[in-house]
């Protein structure tokens, strides 16, 4: 029979109250949401319906997250507990981010506070055991390392999932009594462990067999791939074709470019397979012209403070990465709290209100990092260790580390404003070509498709060591308190992921060659792309559009009949490019846009030159 969530639920987020609610109301299985039996994955996997196993696992989600936020500090039996229900929703993503939480805070108690500045406590508040009785740790961090290693794998991270397979086998060793080990041999059990899980989806692997190929793989892929989707407790995700963000995103375009506006745009699904009718269509924002517009007209200028900068030094303008070389030297201008340099008055005015507050008197907390009012700023002689984050000479990873850079400037324009990150103008009308949120009316068999590259580094690591360094300029940052959970919990990075993957240019270091900088912005990128685009740019502090000249592809089918280019007309949509239009391999081009756009470029050109490829 079906079972029945009741009503008496203490003040529920609307998602989940509308999700209770269109369950059907019997009697045969009642689940109080204040109840301990509603986190228990046994009682939820014994459900009678995949309806119900769903809105109980989202049940326990917001009744875990809400205990961790009143918890003193972070408790690893909680986490983990999410970890496990993470899991089960087909989000590995987040499932391995709190697994490394909890595995780091097991390594704080066995060997000590060097290996964090996270103290790991009881659900009630009471100190977690320490090394002295290192028993309840050591079985606390094999069970981590369980989940960790099944996220890896099912994330395609298999280098890592490797290095934890290796430490879950040695520490399966540790914990057998002799008795054990004369009976199995540690690699089969714990492989058994390993892969026995459950969710509500169709397994993502052969997790038994993923093992056993890992295990003989003599080169082990470094990054892996996640999901893009809007989670169902994201309520900071907005109507992009409603009329208010139209009217929001056209005051500010209005400034910036004022011969354009931005309009519904219906472009082809490019995460799904094709219909029977052909490629499957979604509605988008796009720019489209108010008049016409000749050739070589530039038609936008827009300045963004959401840059990433590598190295942090003297040679490009902190908040536009313009190059301060070409600066004449009356025009620049330093923070007077720790002398990053600003290309001019415009953008240090800009970096004072969105990200940067000077530390003018050089202040400084008892272990020496910035105060609370001025976290970013270290002042002449301050921790500095926030800004070196990422910004390694000798990192393998540049591409990455300016993904990671664009996420830490996100969060610093979210605690300099006091604002969630998802609602920062420059963040919250991004396209993430996410994959629709599944809802108990469709709850689809498999997860959605993973098209997000993924790094353990750059998505786990590193953000929680940025935490773990601010929460010493603001407490309330400290990761699993109540305010992080709110506004920068694994979901919302995840998400800012998805969104900045989607619309970030990088640029090369011509000393180098390697990736220098990345940035995002978010009038220039409103428009679509193309790889036949009727606009150009150039990396520059302020981004400009100004319309080509020529195009570089014509169709075959215009023949003697095509007409000479001669600019955009009135009401016709601008076309963007975000890679080297000028490679003639359409294969190429479309292995450059998968991260970026999140499947198959199909413009025409693309599908005019992928049909000939055939």
């Amino acid at each position: 029979m079906d079972g029945h969530i009741v009503d008496e639920r203490p003040q529920l987020p609307a998602y989940l109250q509308k999700c209770l609610d269109q369950l059907p109301k019997t009697k045969s299985c009642e689940i109080s949401p204040g109840s301990p039996s509603s986190v228990s994955l046994q009682y939820i996997k014994a459900l009678p319906s995949r309806r119900h196993q769903y809105a109980s696992l989202l049940l326990a989600r917001h009744q875990l997250t809400q205990q961790l936020g009143e918890c003193p500090g972070p408790a690893p039996e909680l986490i983990l507990q999410r970890a496990v229900i993470y899991e089960a929703l087909g989000c590995s993503e987040l499932a391995l981010a709190d697994a490394y939480v909890s595995y780091t805070l097991c390594e704080v108690a066995l060997e000590g506070p060097d290996i964090s500045d996270l103290e790991p406590v009881e659900p009630n508040g009471d100190p977690w055991p320490t090394s002295e009785d290192s028993t309840v740790a050591l079985a606390h961090k094999y069970r981590s390392l369980i989940l960790l290693c099944r996220s890896a794998l099912i994330l395609g991270c298999q280098h890592q999932a490797k290095l934890w397979i290796d430490d879950l086998l040695a520490l399966k060793r540790q914990l057998q009594t002799a008795e054990e080990k004369e009976s199995t041999m540690p690699h089969e059990a714990a492989v058994d462990e390993f892969c026995d899980f459950w969710t509500i989806y169709t397994a993502d692997a052969t997790l038994k067999n993923s093992v056993s190929e890992l295990r003989k793989c003599p080169k082990f892929a470094l990054f892996g791939q996640s999901q893009r989707q809007v989670y169902p407790w994201n309520d900071h995700e907005p109507d992009r074709m409603s009329r208010e963000a139209l009217d929001e995103i056209n005051g500010k375009l209005h400034e910036a470019a004022p011969d354009l506006e931005v309009e519904i745009s219906v472009l082809p699904t490019l995460s799904a397979g094709n219909g029977p009718s052909g490629p499957e269509a979604s509605s988008q924002l796009g720019l489209y012209a108010k008049r016409d517009l000749a050739a070589g007209d530039t038609i936008l200028e827009e300045r963004s403070v959401l840059t990433a900068i590598r190295p942090h030094g003297e040679a490009l303008c902190d908040a536009c990465a313009a190059d301060m070389e070409t600066i004449p030297s009356g025009d620049r201008r330093y923070c007077s709290g720790c002398n990053i340099p600003f290309c001019s008055e415009a953008c240090y005015s800009l970096a004072k209100r969105t990200y940067h507050a000077p530390n003018e008197e050089a202040e400084e907390t008892d272990e020496g990092y910035p105060p609370p009012q001025t976290p970013f700023c270290p002042g002449t002689s301050g921790n500095e260790d926030i800004h070196v984050l990422g910004r390694a000479e000798s990192s393998t990873t540049p591409e990455w580390d300016l993904y990671f850079l664009l996420l830490s400037r996100t969060m610093q324009m979210a605690e300099t404003q006091g604002v969630h990150p998802l609602d920062l103008f420059e963040i919250k009308y991004l396209w993430g070509d996410v994959s629709p949120t599944p809802t108990l009316d469709q709850l689809p068999s498999r997860t959605g498709p993973k098209t997000l590259p993924y790094s353990v580094r750059h998505h786990v690591e590193l953000p929680l060591q940025w935490f773990e360094i601010l929460m010493h300029s603001r407490v309330r940052c400290r990761p699993y308190s109540k305010q992080w959970l709110e506004k920068y919990d694994w979901w919302i990075i995840q998400t800012l992921y998805a969104k900045s993957r989607g619309v970030a240019d990088a640029q090369q270091s011509t000393w180098t060659g390697k990736p220098e900088v990345a940035a995002v912005h978010p009038l220039w990128c409103l428009a679509n792309h193309s790889c036949n685009p009727t606009v150009t740019w150039k990396p520059s502090g302020v981004r400009n559009l100004t319309v080509v000249t020529e195009k570089v592809w014509q169709s075959p089918s215009a023949g003697e009949n095509a007409v000479p280019w001669t600019g955009i007309k009135a009401g016709e949509e601008i076309w963007n490019h975000y890679t080297d239009i000028h490679e003639k391999d359409v294969r190429e081009r479309r292995a450059r846009l998968q991260a970026v756009l999140g499947g198959d470029c199909r413009c025409d050109r693309c599908t005019a030159e992928a049909s000939l490829d055939r």
